[in-house]
């Protein structure tokens, strides 16, 4: 088979997921002469994920870090294979990491999880509806097959085809930096034989600025193609994806 080739730096910067670590506060209790802070207490379930999704009208993707994956993405990727997929269907998600002491009885998202087998992590609705659930290590065809499940209850329009169009835009700039890399070097062997006086600097310097400015509209064109309706949205979903950063 043949071996994929890495992503240059441009497109690697682009593939990360947006963890967000939530907090639940628990509202203080006016006591006599000071506030006496309420003892922590699990919410039910459709307060738990209410409170999860916030004002993020994007479907979730739920991380919960044991002692093990600690810190880590491991539970999510795999490792030593192509998770690119992975980081794409992503930035159509609210990702979301809880922390180990989630499954205490009295943690604010004990609800999320089932109690006799928590699950590792799972994608749903912002709701908690159209739930999947998956384990640490899950294959990718498993996880891939469950994201979409959950993102074609969730957006008008299917993202599987705009990843192979985001593909393409990430090829363009995997060849772009390459590009630059070259200009550079030719930039710094002129400086050095022929010093700042030569006439070929301003030819290579327009070089450089004209691939600088594609790599924009290739992340611009990423950002662009990113932005999908949501079925209960009246408007585009909103999509903090990496390119608009």
């Amino acid at each position: 088979m043949p071996v994929e080739q890495p992503r240059g730096q441009s497109a690697k910067d682009l593939l990360k997921i947006d963890w967000q670590y939530p907090m639940h506060v628990i509202e203080e209790k006016a006591g006599e002469g000071s506030a006496a802070k309420q003892a922590r207490r699990a919410l039910s379930s459709e307060a738990a994920f209410a409170s999860l999704a916030g004002q993020d009208p994007r479907p979730l993707l739920v991380l919960r870090e044991c002692l093990v994956c600690n810190g880590t993405d491991d539970a999510l990727l795999s490792k030593g294979a192509d998770n690119e997929r992975t980081f794409l269907l992503s930035t159509w998600f609210h990702c979301v990491k809880l922390p180990v002491d989630v499954l205490q009885k009295d943690h604010p998202y004990f609800e999320l999880f089932d109690h006799e087998n928590p699950e590792h992590l799972f994608v749903s609705l912002p709701d908690g509806s159209v739930k999947v659930k998956l384990e640490g290590q899950t294959s990718r065809t498993e996880l891939w097959d469950a994201m979409g499940q959950v993102l074609a209850a969730a957006y008008k329009s299917d993202p599987q085809p705009v990843v192979k169009l985001v593909q393409k835009s990430l090829d363009r700039m995997d060849v772009l930096d390459s590009r630059l890399l070259d200009l550079r070097t030719k930039r710094n062997e002129l400086l050095e034989t022929e010093g700042l006086d030569s006439r070929k600097l301003a030819k290579v310097d327009l070089q450089i600025a004209d691939a600088n400015l594609e790599l924009v509209a290739a992340k611009e064109q990423i950002l662009k193609l990113s932005k999908l309706e949501m079925k209960s949205s009246d408007g585009p979903a909103a999509n903090p994806a990496k390119a608009g950063k």
